[in-house]
């Protein structure tokens, strides 16, 4: 509703996102970048992947971008003025000392049971939380490939036609590790020109034969500016890198050969030195049978799912309000899961989409068969409603234990709260100090200097209620009994010390100004969607909503 509110308005006044802003924007997008800049090809890949086009993708973002416009421009203009950072610095950075007795609830060994009425009493007044959970039980036919038979082995001829186009995959080219020398020369240059270059290589081609160092001569007069300054080094090639007269030259050499002569390409004249030979390896037809064996038969199984997942959906969609047909027609058995609740359950019933559908208007209010669920990977359902068990007040005897220790616990609580009002009384009306009257009963007195809002001792819940006193007057203190994390407390509050700005802590002051503008424009942000929906015509149908 607010979405479509925000739409109405900026398209009323008129509010709009520039080529240029959309594009910086798309561009600072961290999905879309490759070693932290902007590359289109990751951009076009990611969005493929989402099956979004370029034109849909930046339609959706300029739309979110003019959207936040509106929102945005009330949250950067929220102003604080100095009255509003001093008091809020006064209550924020408030210290107070405080003294306090704890009085936890203990319930007694020789605690009587609640008598009959007291639990019947108690039942009625706290019904809300014997609910039962709302239930569902399903039926479900179920297609997985994984149980699908493996089917016959194809054929010997069909298996080594398939290896042969695959052969990629099963055996790795003898590899050759080599570097070279080039001599520029395009192939448009002119006689002289080729012929100096060829007989520049030739010379070094030589001197390498005679023992001089192959990669120096490399740094030295090699026009590759990405290999010279590694000697010429090309690590290990395989057939199809290089140019076909590079590689015939390259496979001619041998460790009692491994310097070539002079060998064209388009860029020029090269010298090649062999260094190493990696022979061809990988599997046989025989070892590689199997697999291939096993791949086809996974091919055949997901064929064969496919076709049976397309009708069963056919078979459903003809009838859905029964599996029963569906189920003979391909040879499935109707399975059952449940009774389960929105939590989930056991089997399929632990999967969120199944325990969703279940749930959905369409499975348990319309009594449909659901749509297609793809658990993962060729492996769907489609479920049906079995039964319904609406959610109800579970019977006393299945809660009366629970009951009776609450019926105790709610005692205890009550008696230390009369404990700490006792205290606090005999407080008032006697001459004694607080350490003195705890001290005659046995009690603790935990002292608390210079607390402030976060402190979690002596305890937190006493601490926001401390917070929460009036300061007493000049010289004297402030009792109350307050509620504890586990029972009640006796508390006195001695002293209050208001927050203030310490003289040169900009930072500190920066900060306020941000929690209290920030609080202020979610304020405002959300008073303007709340004019907006005050202005409009909403009709929500609460009946048609789920859970």
């Amino acid at each position: 509703i607010d979405e479509e509110l925000l739409k109405q308005v900026v398209s009323g006044i008129g509010l709009g996102a520039d080529d240029a802003r959309l594009a910086e924007e798309i561009r600072n997008i961290p999905a879309f970048q490759l070693d932290g800049v902007f590359n289109a090809e990751v951009y076009q890949a990611r969005l493929t992947s989402q099956g979004l086009s370029t034109k849909q993708f930046e339609r959706e973002m300029r739309e979110q971008m003019v959207m936040s416009q509106l929102p945005s421009s009330i949250l950067t203009s929220s102003i604080v003025t100095r009255s509003e950072l001093l008091d809020y610095v006064k209550l924020q950075d408030q210290k107070r000392d405080f003294l306090t007795v704890l009085f936890e609830p203990v319930i007694p060994e020789e605690e009587p049971e609640p008598a009959e009425d007291e639990i019947l009493a108690f039942y009625d007044e706290n019904q809300g939380d014997y609910q039962s959970d709302e239930m569902v039980s399903i039926e479900y036919l179920e297609l997985d490939m994984v149980n699908a038979e493996s089917g016959s082995e194809p054929d010997d001829e069909f298996l080594r036609d398939r290896f042969e186009q695959q052969k990629g995959r099963f055996i790795s080219p003898e590899q050759r590790l080599v570097s070279h020398i080039l001599i520029e020369a395009p192939a448009n240059a002119d006689e002289a020109t080729m012929q100096t270059a060829e007989q520049e290589a030739a010379d070094l081609a030589r001197r390498a034969r005679e023992g001089e160092d192959f990669a120096e001569l490399a740094r030295e007069f090699s026009d590759d500016i990405g290999s010279a300054p590694s000697g010429g080094d090309l690590g290990w090639l395989e057939p199809g890198v290089m140019s076909e007269s590079f590689e015939e030259a390259m496979y001619a050499l041998s460790s009692a050969n491994p310097i070539s002569d002079p060998v064209q390409t388009g860029f020029g004249w090269h010298v090649i030195q062999l260094h190493d030979i990696q022979p061809s390896s990988g599997m046989s037809f025989e070892e590689a049978r199997p697999l291939l064996i096993q791949e086809y038969q996974a091919e055949e199984a997901e064929k064969e799912f496919l076709e049976k997942a397309d009708k069963l959906v056919d078979l459903i969609y003809e009838d859905p309000t029964t599996l029963d047909g569906a189920a003979l027609d391909l040879g499935l058995e109707v399975k059952i899961a449940g009774p389960f609740s929105r939590a989930g359950g056991e089997g399929i019933a632990a999967n969120p989409d199944v325990v969703a559908t279940a749930f959905s208007d369409m499975v348990l209010v319309q009594g449909t068969v659901s749509d297609p669920l793809e658990l993962e990977e060729n492996h769907m359902v489609m479920i049906r409603l079995k039964e319904h068990i609406p959610a109800a007040v579970k019977h006393l005897e299945e809660v009366r234990a629970d009951i009776i220790e609450r019926v105790k616990a709610q005692r205890a609580l009550a008696a230390s709260r009369e404990k700490a009002t006792a205290l606090l009384a005999e407080l008032q009306n006697s001459e004694l100090a607080l350490e003195e009257l705890a001290g005659q009963a046995g009690l603790e007195v935990i002292p608390t200097v210079g607390a402030v809002r976060r402190n979690f001792v002596p305890d937190r819940t006493v601490v926001l209620e401390v917070f929460k006193l009036p300061p007493p007057a000049e010289g004297q203190t402030r009792a109350a009994v307050v509620e504890a994390s586990n029972g009640y407390a006796l508390v006195v509050l001695e002293n209050v010390v208001d927050g203030s700005l310490e003289a040169g802590a900009a930072l500190n002051e920066e900060q306020y100004r941000r929690q209290i503008a920030n609080a202020a424009a979610s304020i405002e942000a959300r008073g303007f969607m709340a004019q907006l929906r005050d202005a409009a015509s909403v009709e929500v149908f609460e009946d048609r909503l789920t859970r």
